[in-house]
């Protein structure tokens, strides 16, 4: 390989970037379908035959030689023109009906480049979920916390009242008090408030489960990450090259 690109990636970023790329292989492009699958297989293959360093930056030229010729060893990459495209959710742009992105463009596993480019088709059905999905789940979190401090009000005034109740008990042949009788009455309600509480909580954590699994999918659960294979169109806009991401249901529509 002649070149290999200058900038790597930043030792954060591999801190958060931790989802996997290879997602939707069947991309459109005007009715034609493209499989990315052979892409998908030679990526992950040569992602873990691969020992690069991660900061290519300050590389000595015997370990450049080195890993290039540890490249020059893999099965030919097919769909040479499909990268690697990252981007954060604060470095789009809306431009029309593209996106326009400060982004990370990978064209093999390990090695990047910082670029500014167009994407067409971006994934506007993935980030809209993602969104909803990361709002919902930050509300059930927040109502879960609140339920279960009410739980454990409950859970204490329970045991204050049948505490009270106890102390308060006239002999069994003497008639209950007016006070004891409310102090029972608050009891059942308060028995009653919390398993209310707590059927909630356990329905809550199934919701809560289900979010937390969708969005563990995603390179940070908090910060919506564009991490997709693109196709590099060759084409520029005022001298900014144009990637494609082709659709596919779920991820742009």
């Amino acid at each position: 390989m002649k070149t290999l690109y200058y900038l790597a990636m930043a030792l954060l970023l591999a801190a958060n970037l931790k989802a996997d790329p290879v997602r939707y292989p069947w991309r459109t492009f005007s009715g034609a379908n493209v499989d990315l699958q052979p892409l998908f297989s030679w990526w992950t293959f040569a992602s873990e035959t691969t020992n690069a360093p991660l900061d290519l930056t300050q590389i000595d030229p015997a370990k450049l030689e080195q890993i290039s010729n540890l490249w020059s060893r893999l099965p030919a990459r097919p769909l040479p023109d499909w990268f690697r495209i990252q981007a954060r959710e604060d470095r789009i742009t809306v431009v029309g009906s593209m996106w326009r992105l400060d982004a990370l463009v990978e064209p093999a596993p390990m090695m990047i480049k910082h670029e500014i480019i167009y994407l067409q088709n971006p994934p506007v059905k993935e980030i809209q979920d993602f969104k909803q999905a990361r709002d919902n789940y930050a509300a059930l979190r927040s109502a879960q916390s609140a339920d279960r401090a009410g739980a454990q009000y409950y859970m204490s005034n329970i045991q204050a009242e049948a505490a009270s109740v106890q102390t308060n008990s006239p002999p069994a042949t003497a008639v209950a008090t007016p006070a004891n009788a409310m102090l029972q009455r608050d009891s059942v309600l308060t028995a009653s408030n919390l398993d209310e509480t707590q059927a909630r909580i356990q329905s809550r954590n199934a919701q809560i489960s289900a979010l937390d699994q969708y969005l563990a999918g995603f390179p940070n659960k908090t910060v919506y990450w564009l991490d997709h294979f693109a196709l590099h169109t060759g084409k520029q806009i005022d001298g900014i090259d144009v990637y494609d991401l082709g659709t596919a249901q779920g991820l742009t529509y």
